[in-house]
């Protein structure tokens, strides 16, 4: 159901839960970009995670963990205060609360989350990136050098894909979280029960948002990763173009195993957070 809480409580709790999510989830989210921004075939997650080990030991995961953190907490306040705000905006004549509209408000959420979103995940794909390992430092000298090499406007290459990404898992993620919320009411006999309650329904919830939205997150990621000496993507459709023509419809959805855990995993630590802050 919809919260009287204030937008400014709702931004803190998602902050705070988006914060969580990102150091809970940060290993794989490492490999998921690594599985995107292959074109050729992919090996297993367990060899991947050699593969990262063996180039920098367990802390390389956390490579690119600081834009993530930073960007979590204003992305993540941005998409639950936002969706609120919406929903309210739909529900100002006394309507009644659907998966529909509830849908709508979480699209809405998407397009101001990837204005946020967008340049720190610039960084974290260009620190991530096999293509770039030795080019920059540390965040601070990826921001610097590309400001430098490419101005200002290279933090927002590919946010279209971004909004498009973030839109589609919003909506469905919460309008998906409302359905099953409806069929199946929280447990309110127990504290374990209902923390339980929040992980699952929360991971199925993340799940089916990121069968839908797979596609312009790989999209977004090879726009973003790629050299800019050697511009291979310009476009959110072009890219989709070129990855359906030379790597075939399953290239939409490289390293979607590890993104579904991914995603699965965040989804049910972010609510189940949110919740605590909160106090839902």
């Amino acid at each position: 159901m919809s919260s009287n809480a204030s937008p400014t409580v709702l931004a803190w709790a998602g902050g705070i839960a988006g914060v969580v999510e990102a150091i809970a989830v940060q290993p794989l989210e490492l490999i998921k970009v690594r599985f995107q921004l292959n074109t050729g075939k992919n090996n297993t997650i367990l060899s991947c995670a050699r593969d990262i080990i063996a180039e920098g030991g367990v802390m390389r995961f956390y490579r690119g963990l600081l834009p993530e953190l930073v960007g979590m907490f204003p992305t993540r306040s941005t998409m639950y205060a936002s969706n609120e705000i919406a929903k309210r905006f739909l529900l100002r004549d006394g309507g009644k609360e659907t998966a529909i509209l509830v849908g709508a408000a979480g699209g809405f959420s998407g397009i101001a989350e990837a204005v946020i979103v967008t340049p720190f995940q610039v960084i974290k794909i260009r620190l991530q990136s096999k293509d770039h390992l030795g080019r920059y430092k540390n965040s601070f000298d990826c921001v610097t050098k590309i400001f430098r090499e490419e101005g200002i406007r290279a933090f927002g290459i590919g946010m279209p894909a971004t909004m498009y990404r973030n839109s589609v898992w919003n909506a469905v993620y919460f309008s998906s979280m409302f359905l099953m919320k409806e069929t199946f009411p929280v447990p309110k006999q127990s504290k374990v029960k209902a923390t339980t309650y929040s992980l699952v329904t929360g991971f199925i919830g993340g799940v089916t948002a990121t069968m839908c939205n797979a596609p312009f997150d790989v999209i977004k990621s090879r726009m973003q990763g790629q050299c800019p000496s050697s511009v291979q993507y310009s476009s959110t459709f072009q890219t989709l173009m070129v990855i359906g023509n030379t790597e075939g419809f399953s290239g939409l959805y490289k390293g979607f195993t590890p993104k579904a855990i991914r995603m699965g995993a965040g989804g049910a630590v972010a609510v189940t957070a949110f919740e605590a802050v909160y106090g839902r």
